[in-house]
């Protein structure tokens, strides 16, 4: 096989083995893009959960308890909801972000099951990519909201679906890549392998 078709990412851990391993290379190109391939799914699915951090950090920000926060001389203090977000500033603020939760976790459960037939039957790169940018799309849409005064529930429930929608492509995706690279009866002698070499080099 001709050296340069060998992906480049490969042909660096290549060297960095021989290096390390006195001049032997002592794996397989089939281990390193197994390797890989477990340390990318991981790192994808890290993403995915990262993007969900932002809405439970803002939630905090749109009911708050505005008497703990020290008002600026161009708000009406006699309005107890002044640093609160509309439609979050009611008596049913609650409910309302409850009901945030709920439209991100019914669509990310009903995704579940869409995601995992489409999975097994599509590209995973093109399905693992489309879903982690989709869910960051979403995500700084229900930021937007603020920058462009958007008050209207309807569209943070819709927003927070979609979003659920789009992380339901996370796991199905990353599950169904690792057991196209990892048989039932390699499973576990990977792991070995991968054992014995952070040994070998110790």
């Amino acid at each position: 096989m001709n050296v340069l078709d060998v992906p480049i990412g490969i042909r660096i851990l290549q060297k960095i083995t021989c290096l390390c391993a006195g001049g032997r290379i002592i794996f397989s190109r089939d281990f390193w893009y197994r390797l890989l391939i477990l340390v990318l799914t991981f790192l994808s699915y890290t993403a995915y959960h990262l993007s969900r951090k932002p809405i439970s950090v803002v939630k905090n920000v749109l009911n708050r308890n505005c008497s703990l926060i020290p008002v600026p001389s161009d708000v009406n203090t006699t309005d107890p909801t002044w640093c609160d977000w509309a439609p979050f500033d009611g008596d049913n603020a609650q409910t309302l972000l409850g009901a945030l939760d709920s439209s991100f976790l019914f669509a990310y459960a009903i995704g579940m099951f869409i995601s995992g037939v489409v999975a097994e039957r599509n590209d995973l790169r093109y399905f693992l990519a489309s879903g982690m940018l989709l869910s960051g799309i979403f995500t700084y849409m229900f930021g937007l909201g603020y920058t462009l005064g958007i008050h209207n529930l309807y569209y943070y429930l819709i927003v927070q679906a979609l979003a659920g929608f789009s992380q339901s492509t996370g796991w199905p995706g990353v599950v169904t890549a690792i057991g196209h690279w990892f048989g039932k009866g390699k499973r576990g002698n990977f792991l070995v392998q991968v054992q014995f070499f952070i040994l070998y080099q110790l």
